[in-house]
């Protein structure tokens, strides 16, 4: 943060021009601090690629690419074409790709030609899979040799591929028509004997996932069986590229934050909180806060539908709050378990029954524990059975509706291809005040008839 602060304030003395010894503390940074350094220095576009090239060396490529891709883009869009091509061309391909498509069609057009034909035709396939599947994350830099070579040929190839290789710790054994036959660690390679061929120590079993799996889908793969990198395959076991650890991080960074952006009923977005321009925030939190204002209405429908039984027992207006505000909560507590559970893995749709009978267990458990609970705080204040009934079954009948609804709403959402994330958080507790109010004023009206 200091480094940052001098960075600023240097820069805005002297133009971009920086000191020596500054220089020489960057130089001396990791990658990624020296991107958060240039980040928070407040400096711009043109400045911070003015800086990296002070910087010099691979080390400034690494830091352009540890920068978001916001700023990332506008360098791009700052700057000449041909000065950012060192920069541009040193990134993952994955990267570079997403890159290339948030950047304005002018800045992609100018910059294109320029860069080698084959990193070219590689930005190409990419380009091609749809946002969100492993196709679209995967990188081509991979490590790969044919089955026939000797230990000795491969150590000696994996020599020359190692420095344009994301990762060589897995080598991927193919035949000639780029099939995947096999997987080789590096560290069973160079254990190995020198004159042993490759197919006599690979790996035949391989885990792979398709092209056009979901991201959070090949996340899981890589989770489950505790995998450096998966390897994409098309229809034909022909190997595509590969998804590592880190990118499989940043995947799920990615869809933790859209997760508790939908539960927290806002339009998910992509920037940093400082980086998203006010009027798209506004609009963010706006849309939904509207819809959940609307939603909200229901309930002072439903409470002005049933004023004739508020009149005859005023006291029933004090507990709404608590019976709307337990049931919202348990709903949510429901919807949040269930959205975390499908997330994981651990359920799914199939399970739609064995959902539903454990919260409709959990939901009269706790339903009745809790009435139990407000008959007798009400009862002792009040001394008001009939009142006293009343919260306690509203409590019982509203707590395993919302247990149920909170738990079964993602389930069916999943079905339905949605993001179950949309039901929990102040969606699904807006929609069950709703129904706890009509349910609290139902049961209210049929004791009164019951115990006249």
């Amino acid at each position: 943060m200091i480094l940052a602060l001098e960075i600023e304030r240097l820069a805005d003395c002297s133009g971009t021009q920086l000191p020596r010894t500054t220089i020489d503390a960057l130089k001396n940074l990791h990658p990624s601090d020296i991107a958060e350094a240039l980040e928070t220095s407040g400096c711009s576009p043109s400045q911070l690629v003015e800086i990296l090239f002070q910087i010099g060396n691979h080390k400034s490529c690494d830091a352009f690419a540890q920068l978001d891709i916001e700023t990332q883009q506008a360098c791009l869009e700052a700057t000449h074409a041909q000065t950012m091509l060192r920069f541009v061309e040193n990134m993952e391909p994955d990267d570079r790709v997403d890159l290339l498509k948030a950047v304005d069609e002018d800045v992609r057009e100018a910059i294109m030609p320029l860069i080698a034909q084959a990193e070219r035709n590689d930005i190409r396939r990419l380009w091609n899979y749809a946002e969100g599947t492993a196709g679209a994350a995967m990188t081509t830099e991979y490590a790969v040799l044919p089955q026939h070579v000797t230990v000795a040929e491969a150590l000696e190839q994996m020599r020359l591929q190692a420095p344009n290789k994301e990762t060589i710790y897995t080598i991927h054994i193919t035949d000639s028509q780029r099939r995947l036959l096999g997987i080789l660690s590096l560290r069973d390679l160079i254990m190995s004997k020198p004159r042993i061929t490759l197919d006599a120590i690979m790996q035949t079993r391989v885990i792979s996932v398709p092209h056009d799996m979901a991201e959070e889908d090949v996340a899981a793969v890589i989770a489950k069986y505790d995998l450096l990198a998966v390897p994409v395959v098309d229809g034909d076991n022909r190997l595509l590229g590969i998804i590592t650890v880190d990118d499989v991080i940043d995947i799920m960074e990615a869809e933790n934050t859209e997760d508790f952006q939908r539960i927290s009923a806002v339009v998910p977005f992509d920037e940093g909180y400082f980086k998203r321009p006010l009027p798209q925030l506004f609009w963010s939190r706006f849309l939904w806060l509207a819809v959940l204002l609307f939603t909200s209405l229901l309930s002072t429908t439903i409470m002005e539908m049933n004023s004739a039984v508020i009149h005859q027992m005023v006291a029933l207006a004090f507990f709404i709050p608590m019976v709307t505000g337990t049931c919202g909560n348990a709903g949510t507590q429901s919807a949040t378990m269930v959205v975390r559970a499908l997330a994981l893995g651990e359920v799914g749709p199939g399970d739609f029954l064995r959902v539903f009978r454990r919260e409709l267990f959990m939901g009269l458990a706790l339903g009745m524990t809790l009435g139990l609970m407000a008959y007798f705080r009400v009862y002792l204040q009040d001394q008001n059975m009939l009142l006293g009934w009343t919260v306690g079954v509203a409590l019982l009948a509203t707590l395993l509706t919302a247990n149920l609804t909170g738990a079964l709403m993602p389930l069916v959402l999943k079905k339905l291809r949605l993001d179950p994330a949309l039901t929990a958080g102040p969606f699904i507790a807006t929609v069950i005040d709703a129904v706890g109010i009509s349910l609290y004023f139902q049961i209210a009206m049929l004791l009164m008839n019951v115990m006249k």
